[in-house]
């Protein structure tokens, strides 16, 4: 193809002794008038390959039906109110609220806040008593949040407003006079960079100027250390964890005493703590990569004094509600969800019936600091169903179907498999496997096989968005691999795809690969890979590494340059998952599999679609970019390398639903063109 042309520069740097090549760098610079313009060029090129995909306008109306499926959320109740999203034919979800007469109000609804630029609702907290409700908004989906105090019963919004709370974790005091919440520095008031790190604990009075809140905690700290908080049910106890991705600490604050005390510190585990009545109850894999749940009280929170209720078993522990008789435990076996029920002494009783191959969500949110659960609600998607909610009656013990999203398919008409194959080392590795009934297996079948492992992180069905139905609707299969690097199979299993392990990830991923071709769901002119964030690392690295394998690439918000990845935005955070290259002995797996260091000039890429965001906040605009450039000088075939920035979107959070559906249909048209489907 006849790409734009991108200037090269002679930028070498020896590093630990090894010259490191980075011809692209000036591409860094995003704002540049020069970059801008190769933006444009660039995206003419797509725009005008994408333009003559055959049916292009057929996708994108099936999307947009899809897409206005709708979308409902898991009821959340504080004492008598519920709390809700839902969306029909909206652009973004609208938070509701239902007071004790059972009317519905309409709380937040960002499509009335995003007439000029987009507006997403990040995240919320319900005051003790039902007074006020906390939110964080961000424009373009960039998740830096500005904290805003609406009075439920009343519509005033507060002038109380603070900025910089990505992400943030809130505990309200029980009168509702103030609440301990995390946020940022401001920009400008730290040296460039680091004000995307730094957080810290503050407290906030209601009705007073948010730059007099004072630091509860976090001074004096690493920089890179992000926070939770909860409250004990007195307010004597502030419960502090400090997240380090990979593991985290745990104290309790005497908030009259000041007093520091050590719930687990120093240890290389990641431990989730509940308050619930006088006690806590920690979910932990310290020595128990699978997880174990323990018990323990405010006067002995170390780890010598916790009671252990649950041993670590087969299943990895995912979250866990508390009532006065039983125990219910969601849990993860075989990389799909299932709930379990246990009694106070550990004792299983019973496994609930829930669909098989799904992802559950919800359990830990229906649970208020006490045992007095009467009803819990949680959410269920396959590859099948978009979304169904049940509630269970803890009394009667029956679970029943409370809402739903029908599926635009017939379930009837499909299969789901699991099946496990051997990567390079000879590791089983579990992979799930969707498609028509009636497949004929020769190899000509278009065929998405799907990837992330990292961060500890599973990924579970169904993964792809609703967009995954046009996909099947049209005889394609969908492969779900389960890498190291996730959770699917406890610590062990995320340890065996982290620093030095992370060509595991890329090698499970490449037998996956094979595995579908040798059993002739696809061949290398069917075969197409999608990922995302890290899951997008995975395709880069995948493409440079086997680019004969594949028919189709897409490499979503992706990072790509891992020599240089955390040097931008919040990415230092992410050392502990890939290491970095300022380390000599890490640079020296890193620099062998990124992705941008391993194109090679007079290769033969296959087809491929890189995808970003000028707001994301997480993965720099520049990865995607660099990549393309150098993929373009380098590419040997007739295929095409396009590259899309989104301007006014982030990493994915808060984007309108029609924009949604017009990136899925680029997206899947692209790879269903190149992978020979019916469109």
């Amino acid at each position: 193809m006849e790409f734009p042309k991108t200037k090269r520069e002679d930028i070498i740097e020896t590093i630990h002794g090894v010259e490191v090549h980075d011809p692209y760098r000036w591409l860094e610079d995003f704002n540049n008038i020069n970059v801008q313009k190769w933006l444009d060029e660039q995206h003419n090129l797509t725009k005008n390959v994408l333009k003559a995909i055959p049916n292009r306008d057929v996708a994108l109306k099936r999307m947009t039906e899809l897409f206005s499926l709708g979308a409902i959320s898991i009821p959340i109740k504080h004492k008598e109110s519920t709390f809700f999203f839902k969306r029909t034919t909206e652009k973004h979800s609208i938070l509701y609220y239902q007071g004790k007469e059972k009317k519905t109000s309409v709380l937040i609804d960002p499509n009335e806040l995003s007439k000029k630029n987009p507006i997403a609702l990040d995240w919320y907290y319900v005051s003790p008593e039902i007074k006020y409700l906390v939110y964080g908004l961000s424009e373009n989906g960039d998740e830096w949040s500005l904290l805003q105090i609406k009075n439920i019963d009343t519509g005033e919004i507060l002038e109380d407003k603070i900025p910089r709370t990505r992400h943030c974790s809130l505990a309200w005091l029980p009168d509702e006079s103030g609440f301990y919440y995390t946020r940022f520095p401001q920009v400008g008031s730290v040296p460039e960079g680091q004000e995307h790190y730094n957080c810290k604990v503050y407290f906030h009075k209601i009705g007073t100027n948010w730059k007099d809140d004072k630091i509860i905690f976090g001074e004096g700290r690493a920089a890179t250390n992000h926070y939770t908080v909860q409250i004990s049910k007195d307010a004597e106890y502030l419960i502090i964890a400090i997240q380090k991705y990979t593991k985290n600490d745990l104290f309790l604050l005497n908030l009259e005493t000041k007093e520091l005390v050590d719930i687990i510190v120093n240890q290389d585990c990641l431990s989730m703590v509940k308050v619930i009545d006088d006690e806590l109850w920690i979910l932990t894999n310290r020595n128990a990569p699978r997880k174990a749940l323990y018990k323990t009280t405010f006067e002995r929170p170390t780890f010598e004094d916790w009671e252990l209720i649950i041993p670590e078993s087969d299943n990895i522990i995912s979250q866990f509600l508390i009532s006065k008789e039983k125990i219910y435990l969601l849990v993860m076996k075989n990389a799909y969800d299932h709930i379990v029920l246990h009694n106070h002494q550990g004792r299983y009783l019973k496994t609930l019936d829930l669909p098989k191959y799904a992802s559950i969500t919800g359990l830990a949110r229906n649970q208020e600091k006490t045992k007095n659960v009467s009803e819990f609600f949680v959410m269920v998607t396959s590859f099948l169903q978009p979304r169904s909610i049940y509630s269970y009656n803890l009394s009667q013990e029956e679970i029943t179907l409370y809402d739903e999203i029908k599926p635009p398919v017939n379930p009837e008409d499909y299969i789901v498999n699991q099946v496990w194959y051997k990567s390079k080392d000879g590791t089983k590795v579990s992979m799930f496997i969707v498609h028509k009934k009636g497949l004929k297996f020769d190899g000509n079948n278009p065929t998405l096989l799907c990837g992330y492992g990292g961060f500890n992180i599973a990924l579970k069905p169904p993964y792809i968005k609703e967009s995954r139905f046009y996909w099947l609707e049209r005889g394609g299969v969908i492969a779900i691999a389960n890498l190291r690097g996730g959770s699917e199979y406890g610590e062990e299993w995320h340890k065996g795809g982290m620093l030095k392990n992370k060509q595991n990830v890329f090698d499970d991923f490449i037998y996956a690969g094979q595995w579908l071709i040798e059993n002739k769901y696809a061949s290398n002119k069917t075969l197409a890979i999608f990922g995302r964030s890290n899951g997008g690392l995975l395709t880069g690295a995948a493409v440079t590494q086997r680019p004969d394998l594949f028919s189709a690439v897409y490499i979503g918000v992706p990072l790509l340059d891992m020599i240089r990845y955390q040097l931008f935005s919040i990415a230092r955070y992410w050392i502990p998952e890939y290491g970095s290259s300022e380390d000599p002995e890490q640079f020296k797996f890193i620099y062998k599999y990124s992705p941008y260091h391993n194109v090679k000039k007079g290769t033969k890429y296959p087809a491929t679609y890189l995808v970003a965001a000028a707001s994301d906040s997480r993965v720099d605009v520049n990865h995607a970019m660099k990549m393309t450039g150098y993929m373009q000088w380098a590419n040997a075939s007739k295929e095409p390398i396009l590259l899309f920035v989104e301007r006014q979107a982030g990493h994915g959070i808060g984007k309108p639903i029609d924009k949604v559906a017009e990136a899925e249909a680029n997206k899947f048209t692209f790879l269903g063109w190149k992978t020979g489907m019916k469109l």
